[in-house]
């Protein structure tokens, strides 16, 4: 709101001092100054409106770099979730697939020695560890 306020201030005073031109005479000297006071008044103007220009380019910049945080944000969340499943994965059908494999290798009770070579072979293999 007083943003607004003084630069429509600033924009009347522009406007009077170009119609107070009319009532002065060319290339006397209170025209000359009014025209040095006008120049003032422009180059003040186009100042107030680089420093606006220059704010809304920061916020812009500052939303946008909230949007790639948060996408990044979101795609460290995915990734780490992803990772701890693939950690879970990493645990977990090991030792299922060593489960399944120790059941029926452990049939050999009915009859009391493993009689599959397979399951002898794989029996030293069975260790449910990283490598």
């Amino acid at each position: 709101m007083e943003e607004k306020e003084t630069r429509d201030m600033l924009e009347d005073v522009i406007r009077n001092q170009i119609d107070g031109l009319s009532d002065l005479e060319q290339g006397s000297k209170e025209y000359t100054l009014a025209i040095g006071d006008l120049k003032s008044l422009y180059e003040l103007k186009i100042e107030e409106y680089k420093s606006r220009m220059e704010i809304d380019d920061r916020f812009r910049m500052n939303e946008k770099e909230l949007e790639l945080k948060r996408a990044q944000m979101l795609e460290q969340k995915t990734e780490r979730y992803f990772n701890l499943g693939l950690g879970v994965a990493q645990l977990v059908l090991p030792l299922l697939f060593y489960g399944s494999w120790m059941r029926k290798g452990f049939r050999f009770e009915e009859n009391g020695s493993i009689t599959s070579t397979t399951f002898r072979n794989l029996l030293s293999c069975f260790k449910p560890t990283r490598k």
